[in-house]
């Protein structure tokens, strides 16, 4: 009761004081004990609980990694962490589109700097070592005012990759001008030695996973190149996506228009189909690359048919402002029932088969038995 009432509360607040709050509510332990539900998935030597994580953006700062973990996701992304601390883009910078259950968001990489980050890592660390049961991924970027950007993903890389189950290299946020050049060939090869030479400088004895978070708003060639150079270098998987700076025409909220990245239902769609044509054209080249599927995932409905269309991970954030912080418990329990319905006993036995993210959503609502008559 009382958190239906704590998402009612958040919900008619600044969308950036209600995240505020939020945080300090998980801070505090102001959170439901749920009971752990578990759909191990692996990728490489990574073991997930279960395949839902939070994306990056929520905890930027990585103050509540456990607690995150107590609300049933099976692992979560901290960050955008640059460099130095920086403020972002001027306030107001966070924008609901209620009607549309989405939101925009031009804030900037605002997060306190790296070392901040790397004491509350190292905090974290002495409790629950690399390789325990949840696990963390850090997101790095660069500072929007740096002279050398390639040099803010080395130190970063070199800095926080002892304390990270997985890096994620940020290339895709369209709120830091011009960072999206770095899907170019030429500049992601760059960026990608950057960040593999400051593992290597690490005290870290193994090459960390690095995952690449793409945008969703490049095109089928674009996504060829990025996978031929993934698949090249030290990537292990995609992030697919970011947000869009894309607006649908038939959005219907007022503040539709307000520039930064959209994140929420409208994504579904574009994501998911970048995601299963990502997943095509790595089977068809027989190429060992991961997908994680990020943008539009707020009911187990959404999260079955990205993992049919080819995910192996599934991350959330903007469904917690509609849906509240059990958001990931009611996904992880409607997902088991959804495989059970389907006499689905290894998540991995529906993993991208699907290639229409239409088709998959009328699977995970419908089931197999109606799709296959």
């Amino acid at each position: 009761m009382i958190w239906k009432f704590f998402t009612f509360l958040v919900r008619i607040l600044d969308p950036e004081k209600a995240h505020n709050i939020t945080l300090l509510a998980l801070k505090y332990g102001l959170h439901p004990r749920l009971q752990k539900i578990k759909i191990k998935t692996k990728i490489n030597n990574l073991e997930f609980a279960n395949p839902l994580g939070i994306a990056a953006g929520f905890d930027k700062n990585a103050e509540v990694i456990k607690k995150i973990h107590s609300l049933n996701f099976g692992f979560t992304e901290v960050g955008t962490i640059t460099p130095i601390s920086q403020y972002g883009n001027p306030k107001p910078r966070v924008f609901r589109l209620e009607k549309d259950k989405a939101i925009i968001n031009r804030n900037g990489f605002n997060n306190l700097g790296m070392e901040k980050a790397k004491k509350k890592l190292e905090n974290y660390r002495r409790k629950f070592p690399v390789g325990s049961e949840f696990l963390v991924g850090v997101n790095i970027g660069p500072n929007k005012d740096s002279i050398n950007r390639f040099k803010d993903y080395e130190v970063l890389s070199q800095n926080l990759s002892s304390f990270a189950d997985y890096i994620t290299i940020n290339i895709s946020s369209p709120n830091t001008p011009n960072l999206r050049d770095f899907h170019e060939v030429k500049n992601l090869k760059k960026v990608v030695m950057s960040v593999k030479n400051g593992i290597l400088r690490s005290k870290n004895t193994n090459l960390v996973p690095v995952f690449l978070k793409i945008a969703p708003d490049i095109t089928p060639d674009d996504l060829e190149e990025i996978i031929k150079v993934s698949n090249q270098e030290i990537i292990t998987g995609l992030i697919i996506s970011n947000t869009t700076i894309d607006r649908e025409k038939d959005l219907k909220s007022s503040n539709s228009k307000e520039l930064g990245g959209l994140s929420g239902a409208p994504l579904f769609l574009k994501s998911t189909n970048l995601l299963s044509l990502a997943n095509q054209i790595i089977k068809e080249n027989n190429l060992k690359l991961y997908l994680i599927a990020a943008g539009g995932i707020s009911d187990c409905q959404s999260a079955y048919a990205k993992i049919l269309c080819g995910a192996h991970l599934i991350q959330l954030y903007t469904s917690m402002t509609y849906e509240g912080p059990l958001v990931a418990n009611k996904i992880i329990k409607g997902l088991l029932m959804l495989m059970k319905r389907d006499n689905i006993l290894n998540i991995d036995d529906i993993r991208g088969i699907i290639k229409n993210p239409e088709t998959a959503m009328k699977i995970a609502f419908e089931g197999f038995k109606q799709y296959k008559s």
